[in-house]
């Protein structure tokens, strides 16, 4: 037989449909069905079909249940003083087969197999048929069975336009979720799903028409806003960013191509060629400095994305930098990992592990990876995907011969009509053409290089008196053939303002810079600065991969740091880079204080020409924080380097909360390991064991404990040395926190009372409610709960007295899973219920999913099974979304 339940009830033998009577024998039969090989009792039936029963429901049900004995024969059975009930072969009945291919689709995501986890949960969504109530006479039991059957078709929508959206499925998505909203329109995850796909689409309008959509149901139906994911990821679409890893994944990042792209037509055709179907493809572009590597593989990766349209990756290795170290592959794989959507708490810390989480994460893809300007095979080796569905385009000044596999292309100089071609092309074809025999020479003067060529085509152009001949005459006048001549020309005939700008760049920290830090490195206003920035960009001095932010090319960056060391005296120099260092120091200051307004900081006082940015909110100071990451972290190292150890050491002090924030361990270690060195370097023993705090806390959160511990013992002795017992306080705290992780209950007990005293005698109220909560946390995992609750609820009024509502929260959360442990389960919901109207608040998702697990937990010890599953579901969902393993965990309550 064959039994349909999820739709239409039917029931068929050898294809023919059985006739199963009215509607409320049709009820008795789904109920029987939603428990088949079960035994379902009278009361369970009676409640199942009548919101009114009969005076005796068991004579009405005993007749319903002989009608489907004669269609169903021996398969319905009576079970003496439990019931009914139907017998249920495998494979027989569509809802099992629903859950079977669900938990199935579950694995696959588990198991890193997006491409089989999207197929089965497909599958398994087109088990359905329509809706199950239609021609049903339900009583409550039954609603509510209902009401479950659908939040587990629902579940497994969301679960699989998750998937789908992870491969660049949008039609089909975005189909498939305008139905169910409009259905389901209070059902927040299906609409940001649904803003997700129309986004990434391209769809960008219809996005934000989608948030306008459930705002007005929510609004009109049920009184409140939506939900702070549905609202930041409204904010992140209007702002055309990335946004958080919790809200949206960024596979697309290619940088811009070029227009006046000339020439290569026949390197272009082989990069273009189709690869070997049985291995990933890798093509490495190889030549001189200048000669047009990157944007040679910049225009061949755009005209190759439609056959790789999943992922784009992209990353500048920095092999040939004169003033920068070659990158480093394991930070290159933290940086894809997260665009690949892992969080960063899940990014383990070997080069060897992140590299096979890179390949698990592209397996099945069609992925496109470029990378610009390899040091050598070791840097790229790890950066490599493993599947025959991605292709690898390489740029190297050297010949990467010990690549496996490798497609080389050794690019050469242009041609000499490949070079006047640029220069028609950008100059004017009239006017090339009037005199090809002097742009002969000028492509010849500039030795055929495309950036020299490039270079002295827009001075022409620039020029409309000029002709082709008077350019010959002003490079043969400069006496230097190739680059360098053309540089020089270049330089030579900008206003002194422009040229004053350009040689300060070549002191600028880090890949590139906007009309903010470059205002500051030359003391103007930002508008000033722009100007400034736009022209040496006309004049290709400058390049732009992003809007708003300028690099020079590593030719020009080298030119740079030559005419800034001759120009400006030391001095100059050392003013400029420290009105830089200001800048970012400042800034970054400002945006500490919106990631964490409890945490002081005290910093130099800045330079009067400086205007740090400010921030409107916390999602404005991380989104800085976000794109101005790399140059930060070269920031620490160069103000190290170059006399200004207090920037070093209070710039990584102020990126502290941004790295805990994201989990960026490596930049986190190594800014600080520096400014640790810079600390010594002149003797600040307050700054060193600061330093060492900060240093040891990341070096616990990547689990290398004992150094950690060695970190703030040193960081006490220090502080105790010279007599500060303010600092004396957390250090003995997190000292706790590392012997309680290593197991040593006493030490961290000792600790924790030692900082506790510290805070009260210090009156430190907010730190002393964080060291009382980790002593009730080590009772309460010892299972010492009334000791637990008391040092708690002291807490507790501490918080009340200073206003920290996520601080607040988790205690809240804390006590609540105290009264579980003490069995007051109704306490326990009072707590929980606090807590997670705290965190929705203030937007938090992790404490969101946390306090909604509790909360379940204690819903049931209540009895009250229903609700716990609610809360779990709930708390699944936001643990999947922020890509905790919790989820598992959380997930098997169900």
């Amino acid at each position: 037989m064959e039994f349909l339940l999820l739709g239409s009830l039917a029931v068929r033998r050898t294809g023919t449909s059985l006739e199963l009577g009215g509607p409320r024998q049709r009820a008795v039969l789904t109920m029987l069905l939603l428990h088949a090989n079960e035994a379902v009792s009278v009361a369970q039936l009676t409640e199942a079909v009548w919101d009114s029963p009969p005076v005796a429901p068991e004579s009405n049900l005993r007749t319903y249940v002989a009608g489907l004995r004669k269609v169903l024969g021996e398969r319905l059975v009576t079970r003496p003083g439990h019931g009914y009930q139907l017998v249920v072969e495998p494979g027989e009945l569509d809802l099992d087969a629903f859950d079977q291919l669900v938990r199935s689709g579950e694995k696959a995501v588990a198991d890193g197999d997006t491409q089989a986890a999207a197929d089965l949960f497909a599958q398994a969504l087109a088990k359905w048929h329509g809706v199950p109530t239609a021609e049903l006479s339900a009583g409550p039991l039954l609603r509510a069975e209902f009401t479950r059957l659908q939040e587990k078709r629902l579940t497994a929508v969301e679960r699989y336009a998750k998937a789908a959206l992870e491969l660049g499925r949008f039609d089909d998505v975005i189909d498939r979720l305008r139905r169910e909203t409009a259905q389901h329109p209070l059902r927040e995850e299906l609409w940001a799903q649904l803003m997700l796909a129309l986004d990434r689409s391209g769809r960008r309008g219809e996005a934000l028409e989608a948030y306008a959509a459930v705002r007005k149901h929510m609004v009109e139906q049920v009184g409140v806003e939506p939900g702070a994911r549905l609202r930041q990821l409204q904010q992140v679409i209007l702002e055309s960013r990335v946004p958080s890893p919790a809200a949206l994944n960024a596979h697309r990042q290619l940088p811009m191509d070029i227009a006046e792209f000339t020439g290569r037509e026949s390197e272009l055709r082989r990069l273009c060629e189709p690869g070997p179907h049985s291995t990933v493809v890798i093509s490495a572009i190889e030549g001189m400095a200048g000669v047009g590597k990157t944007k040679l593989a910049v225009r061949a990766a755009h005209q190759l994305v439609s056959r790789y349209p999943d992922v784009q990756l992209w990353a500048d290795l920095h092999g040939f930098d004169a003033d920068e170290l070659p990158a480093d592959p394991t930070a290159v794989l933290e940086s894809f990992l997260r665009l690949l959507g892992v969080p960063g708490g899940q990014i383990p810390e070997s080069l060897e592990s992140r590299a096979a989480l890179y390949r698990d994460r592209l397996a099945g893809k069609r992925a496109l990876v470029l990378l610009d300007n390899a040091a050598g095979e070791d840097q790229v080796r790890p950066l490599l995907p493993g599947g025959a569905s991605c292709l690898v385009l390489i740029t190297s000044r050297r010949t990467l011969l010990r690549l496996d596999g490798v497609k080389s292309l050794s690019l050469d100089v242009f041609t000499p009509g490949e070079a006047v071609a640029l220069l028609a092309r950008i100059a004017g074809e009239d006017r090339v053409n009037a005199d090809r025999e002097a742009a002969e020479r000028v492509a010849e003067l500039c030795g055929h290089l495309p950036i020299a060529v490039a270079l002295a085509a827009k001075r022409l152009a620039r020029r409309p008196q000029w002709t082709v001949l008077d350019l010959v005459a002003q490079l043969e006048r400069g006496g230097g053939l190739g680059a360098r001549g053309v540089f020089d020309l270049s330089y030579q005939a900008l206003p002194e303002h422009q040229r004053r700008l350009f040689r300060l760049l070549g002191i600028h920290p880090g890949e590139d810079v906007t009309a903010e830090s470059a205002a500051a490195l030359a003391g103007l206003t930002a508008y000033e600065a722009e100007d400034l920035l736009e022209t040496l960009l006309d004049e290709h001095l400058l390049q732009q991969h992003t809007p708003g932010r300028y690099g020079l090319h590593d030719l020009l960056r080298a030119y740079a740091v030559e005419q800034v060391t001759a120009a400006e005296p030391p001095p100059a120099r050392a003013m400029a880079r420290r009105r830089v260092m200001d800048w970012y120091l400042q800034t970054s200051w400002q945006s500490a204080q919106q990631l964490n307004p409890h945490r002081k900081l005290e910093i130099p006082v800045a330079d009067p020409a400086v205007h740090p940015r400010t921030f409107a909110d916390r999602d404005a100071a991380l989104l800085w924080c976000d794109t101005e990451r790399a140059n930060l972290v070269a920031a620490v190292r160069d103000a190290a380097e170059h006399g200004l150890p207090e920037h070093s050491w209070t710039l990584a002090q102020c990126l502290w909360d941004f790295f805990n924030l994201r989990k960026h361990w490596t930049d986190w270690i190594d800014t600080h390991e520096v400014a640790l060195a810079a600390a010594r370097s002149v003797g600040d023993r307050s700054a060193e064991g600061r330093m060492l705090i900060t240093l040891g806390i990341g070096l616990r959160e990547i689990r290398r404990h004992d150094e950690s511990v060695e970190c703030y013992q040193q960081a006490l002795a220090i502080f105790r040395a010279i007599g500060d017992r303010a600092r004396q306080e957390p250090t003995l705290n997190n000292l706790g926190i590392a012997y309680m992780v290593q197991g040593r209950v006493d030490d961290a007990l000792s600790c924790y009372e030692q900082a506790a005293e510290i805070a009260r005698e210090l009156g430190n109220l907010h730190t002393e409610a964080v060291t009382l909560n980790n002593i009730a946390l080590l009772h309460a995992d010892a299972g010492r709960f009334d000791v637990a609750l008391s040092r708690y609820l002291r807490a507790l009024e501490i918080r009340q007295e200073v206003k920290d509502p996520y601080s607040e929260a988790i205690l809240l959360n804390n006590i609540g899973e105290v009264y579980r442990g003490l069995l007051d389960f109704p306490e326990a919901v009072s707590y929980i219920d606090r807590a997670l109207e705290t965190f929705r608040a203030i937007g938090d998702l992790y404490g969101q999913a946390e306090s909604l697990d509790n909360l379940g937990l204690a819903l049931d010890g209540l009895g009250d099974r229903r609700g716990a599953e609610k809360c779990w579901l709930e708390s699944v969902t936001l643990f999947e979304e922020l890509g905790e393993p919790k989820a598992d965990e959380v997930r098997a309550r169900l």
